[in-house]
């Protein structure tokens, strides 16, 4: 061994001040916190992080290749398809559809002349399927269809006028003007896309670019928004810079089942004021599931105000993680109602929010005990009821709520029809109105509903001191 190469031994057995985790050196260069670092010490660090890019690359390249090895369904695959004559949709659908056993969902058909072609997501077994129809399928000439599959990245193709349109139309419809919360959960798959076959995938580079551009000149107040399920990791995030020309007001933003590898990729939304952040079946997390202290601690350090991290209070987290090392578990399994919260006695509407939507995911379940959790024991239930078929009634205490909860009729709330509004007399008091309608169990007719519930803090989370049912 060198000399050279026996110092550098040496100083890496050492430790040599270097650090241990590729996201500390992207936190740290992206930070800024490397000011004080000479010009060779720059480069030194910037020859290192190209090292660690091609290291993240041939991991991800690792893990695309296991994926494939377990008979885990990855990327896309184009389907082409040429007869003697135009090919219709449905008849192609249909034809191909009765040939196999296998499910699949066709994404942006196009045909030009005799050819055709059409995009399968995530679903290898039936593009191979597919393809075994070669010269097995009869057009209406009696001519034999010649198919062929095709691995490709994520298509994206950019919007011409009228399909921006609808674009925007289905981006209205999933936007909540009372919370500025815009909703583009597996954009792609929305069904007023898929109808007009409109191929919009977000983790294509200029879909993104004009979903940005719809999302600036309609959206200036933007508070939450929502990119789950889009198949969304590494450089793409950095469009999303461009949706406010001002300062920003976004506070919430959900990242959840996308594909993100490192936390390096949060730093493209630094310039956002984020306090509630949500990552939940990522790679990522299950790189850190062994260590959560560091994985909030690198989100910290992109997001200082962030306070909620995937239900979790990162802030107390951090405060008490001698006490609590294992808090983070709950990112997997999901937190119940009775941990969901913050171990402080502030109330806020993020945690309000997250309360009712596990409230509601429990009520229509056909054992509601495990809703009893949501209860103070001295809390009251207060059924105030116009219907014949249900009486009114008050509840005192959990073991009369719990009598009420069970002989109470199934139902089945449409969530389409909610509204919210949530009030805080005090830090550590929330008042939440839910207004919609539901269907009961017996009753013929959808009935409407009002219900408001005091929430306060309890043990380690939230829960209901006083529950007020109005049915009509």
């Amino acid at each position: 061994m060198g000399k050279k190469n026996r110092h550098r031994f040496h100083k890496k057995k050492q430790g040599g001040g270097g650090f241990i985790d590729e996201d500390e050196i992207m936190s740290l260069n992206i930070n800024g916190e490397d000011k004080h670092c000479n010009a060779k010490s720059n480069a030194k660090l910037r020859k290192r992080m190209k090292k660690l890019q091609k290291k993240r690359e041939k991991r991800e390249e690792k893990n695309h290749h296991r994926d494939k090895q377990s008979g885990k369904s990855v990327g896309w695959h184009k389907i082409e398809v040429n007869g003697s004559e135009a090919l219709e949709k449905n008849f192609l659908y249909t034809s191909i559809g009765s040939s196999l056993d296998l499910q699949f969902q066709p994404l942006g058909f196009h045909k030009i002349d005799n050819k055709c072609y059409f995009f399968l997501e995530n679903n290898e077994p039936a593009a191979s399927a597919i393809r075994s129809l070669n010269k097995r399928i009869q057009d209406s000439n009696g001519n034999l269809l010649k198919i062929s599959s095709s691995k490709v990245p994520c298509p994206g193709f950019l919007l011409n006028s009228d399909q921006l349109q609808v674009l925007r139309e289905t981006m209205a419809r999933r936007f909540n003007a009372t919370s500025c919360l815009l909703d583009l959960t597996d954009l792609h798959h929305d069904s007023a896309l898929v109808e007009r076959d409109i191929l919009a995938p977000l983790a294509a580079t200029d879909i993104m670019k004009q979903v940005v551009k719809v999302i600036k000149e309609n959206v200036p107040h933007l508070k939450a928004l929502n990119l789950s399920k889009n198949s969304l990791r590494g450089s793409i995030f950095s469009l999303l810079q461009g949706i406010h020309s001002g300062p920003s007001n976004l506070f919430a933003l959900n990242l959840e089942n996308n594909g993100i590898t490192n936390m390096g990729d949060l730093a493209h939304f630094k310039m956002f004021p984020i306090t509630e952040l949500s990552l939940q079946f990522n790679p990522v997390v299950e790189m850190y599931k062994n260590k959560p202290l560091k994985y909030i601690e690198l989100a910290k350090r992109n997001f200082p105000r962030l306070k909620l991290l995937d239900t979790v209070d990162a802030e107390a987290y951090l405060a008490e993680n001698s006490k609590h090392p294992t808090v983070l578990s709950s990112i997997q399994s999901g937190a119940t109602l009775s941990t969901a919260g913050t171990s402080s006695s502030a109330v806020s509407e993020p945690l309000v929010r997250s309360f009712l939507e596990q409230y509601y995911a429990l009520i229509d379940a056909p054992d509601r005990n495990n809703l009893l959790a949501a209860y103070t024991p001295d809390a009251v239930l207060d059924i105030k009821s116009n219907l014949a078929a249900i009486v009114s009634s008050t509840f005192v205490g959990q073991e009369k709520i719990k009598e009420a909860l069970v002989t109470f009729p199934r139902t089945q709330h449409q969530h389409s029809t909610f509204s919210f509004n949530i009030q805080f007399p005090s830090p550590s008091t929330a008042e939440a109105v839910v207004m919609g309608q539901c269907q009961i169990t017996g009753l013929d007719a959808v009935v409407t509903f009002a219900r408001t519930l005091k929430i306060v803090p309890f043990n380690a989370g939230l829960c209901c001191s006083r529950d007020v049912l109005e049915l009509r």
